[in-house]
């Protein structure tokens, strides 16, 4: 067995520019600041300060907030430290520089990306590990693989953001061509009525495809990869909103459960595939950025 200590220096001689983003970002107060707030607020959340659920909560409330936490603030945030993370060295000049360096351009961007998401991941696994300890003196202790997988599921999910990001920020003209693509599509989920009709074209009358198009968007996938995760009942939308429909009476029209449409779920509405879709969308958008930048002009 190796030292940690010399794990870390073979880690840091093999991926140089990885280990100086981290290390760099890791002590930015900011990287602080966004690990206290996501912190700060799933505890409040959790104390009860600010909306309550309508149904009486169990163990599974930690997630549950984690979950809308993640979603909508984490990713956000990741959006732009993606965003900034390579064109703030467009802005600067610094990435002619680097270019010079022995770097070939694909390890240039998928280096930037590797220690931007493990600072990012860092501090958002601090943050959830904060408020699942206080969840589970609340509300009781937690399923062991479920407090495992939601965590990975929600950082993994940050990184995502964070690869589609860099790479719209590698591959996109200008940085304000950039950072529309990204928010468009991180706020396509809360405009679905907008592209309905189109998407009802594209899958016919069909409504197991017409869930499934709608499971492809980032988000929509998180949420049933985590209520998968959860044990809510199968469906994309927040798992409050999913508890509320099943636990109370009061009406959630755009949740749709697939238990409710379906006598045998259909294999490609499984959690698990959700889980597939967010890899993708993972991998997918780098490695087009990464095959792009190979022969962009730096100008």
């Amino acid at each position: 067995m190796y030292p940690p200590q010399t794990v870390l220096q073979s880690v840091s001689s093999r991926l140089p520019l990885t280990s100086k983003q981290f290390w760099t970002k890791v002590q930015s107060p900011r990287y602080w600041m966004y690990g206290l707030f996501l912190c700060g607020l799933g505890v409040a959340q959790m104390l009860g300060i600010g909306a309550s659920p309508n149904y009486d909560p169990g163990s599974e409330h930690g997630f549950v907030i984690i979950q809308s936490n993640i979603a909508y603030f984490g990713s956000l945030i990741a959006i732009f430290v993606g965003y900034a993370s390579v064109t703030s060295d467009q802005a600067s000049g610094r990435i002619r520089l680097l270019l010079k360096l022995p770097y070939a351009r694909w390890r240039y961007v998928f280096e930037k990306y590797l220690g931007e998401g493990l600072a990012l991941g860092t501090f958002t696994a601090l943050a959830i590990l904060g408020g699942l300890t206080v969840s589970a003196t609340i509300y009781g202790q937690p399923p062991v693989l479920t407090a495992v997988t939601v965590p990975l599921l929600s950082i993994g999910y940050l990184f995502v953001w964070l690869s589609f990001a860099v790479a719209t920020s590698v591959v996109a003209k200008t940085g304000r061509q950039a950072i529309t693509v990204v928010i468009s599509v991180y706020l396509l989920p809360m405009a679905w009525t907008l592209v309905t009709p189109a998407v009802s074209w594209l899958v016919g009358d069909d409504p197991a495809l017409f869930l499934f198009v709608e499971r492809l968007l980032p988000m929509n996938a998180y949420f049933a990869a985590t209520n998968w995760a959860i044990g809510v009942p199968n469906s994309h939308g927040p798992a409050r909103d999913v508890l509320t429909k099943v636990l109370t009476d009061i009406p959630r029209p755009t949740t749709i459960i697939v238990s409710e449409l379906f006598e045998s779920v259909p294999w490609f509405l499984s959690g698990w595939v959700s889980v597939l879709v967010l890899v993708m969308w993972g991998l997918v958008p780098m490695l087009l950025a990464c095959r792009r930048f190979a022969t962009a002009d730096i100008a």
